[in-house]
């Protein structure tokens, strides 16, 4: 594939995944990651870093949405900066911990492992799974800790954000939605940063690649970056105009697709 066309298709992946997180309030992270391991498959890179290099890109693109979407949480008082101390920590050990693993496994369980994960999202929208907080869970150090481990873990071996833990945590803390939302943001930002600087740091097989450090591809984060930043202000305005339930179900069965594609690609290239 030449490069025009890349970077086409990059700025395309980038205006889409910031419309679909204004559009659905999720981390661009779902679509980001499969959308890259598909490009870099067309870009004729090396297979078997594929997925590394695709978590560890949309990990550094995750700097620039973090940083904007945090701020405007925080202006409009969303966040719970008390609680983000607390937990932020915990949420550090549990993203090096992912990108450790992350890195001794293939990307053939790494893709079966994010199918995976997308499946379950996708069902959780398709049912509708909710969150009941008709009362407020105690404060305890231990869940906090479990918790926050088991956020930066996610984040560190998927290379996405940690909402769709956090966010129900919040909730069952007795936080409204709007700052369950907002003090879910706050948290990455340094989700991105850590997980960044794991990915760079972290040896693999990418030292052939051009324009590569670690697991992050340059190219790639400089262009999907700022589209994505432009995407989601577009598609926080399609939210308020669009239906929205028809939108959530097409998303779904979208996620559905791929999470199935990228399980069923991967357990065929492991059992064969």
């Amino acid at each position: 594939m030449d490069n025009a066309l890349s970077l086409l298709l990059l700025a395309g992946l980038g205006i889409t995944a910031g419309m679909l997180s204004g559009l659905f309030g999720i981390g661009g992270g779902m679509v980001i990651v499969p959308g890259l391991f598909y490009l870099f498959g067309l870009m004729d890179l090396p297979h078997a870093a594929l997925m590394h290099l695709a978590g560890g890109t949309s990990m550094c693109i995750m700097i620039f949405t973090a940083a904007s979407s945090t701020w405007f949480h925080h202006c409009r008082g969303d966040v719970h900066w008390h609680i983000f101390r607390a937990i932020m920590g915990f949420i550090g050990v549990g993203v090096i911990l992912g990108c450790l693993l992350a890195n001794h496994l293939s990307t053939d369980w790494l893709e079966l492992v994010f199918g995976l994960f997308l499946l379950f999202v996708s069902l959780k929208m398709l049912l509708d799974w909710r969150v009941m907080t008709k009362e407020a869970s105690p404060s305890r150090l231990w869940l906090t800790a479990l918790v926050g481990v088991v956020i930066g873990f996610k984040s560190g071996i998927l290379g996405i954000g940690g909402g769709a833990i956090s966010v129900p945590f919040l909730l069952l803390a007795g936080l409204p939605i709007s700052q369950a939302s907002g003090t879910s943001a706050s948290f990455t930002l340094p989700i991105a940063l850590i997980g960044t600087l794991a990915c760079l740091l972290t040896p693999g097989a990418t030292e052939a690649i051009p324009l590569t450090t670690g697991y992050i591809y340059w190219p790639a984060v400089c262009v999907v970056a700022p589209f994505t930043v432009l995407g989601a202000p577009l598609g926080t305005h399609l939210s308020h105009v669009l239906p929205g339930q028809r939108l959530k179900v097409a998303f779904a069965l979208f996620l559905l697709f791929l999470g199935l594609r990228l399980s069923g690609s991967s357990f065929g290239h492991l059992l064969f």
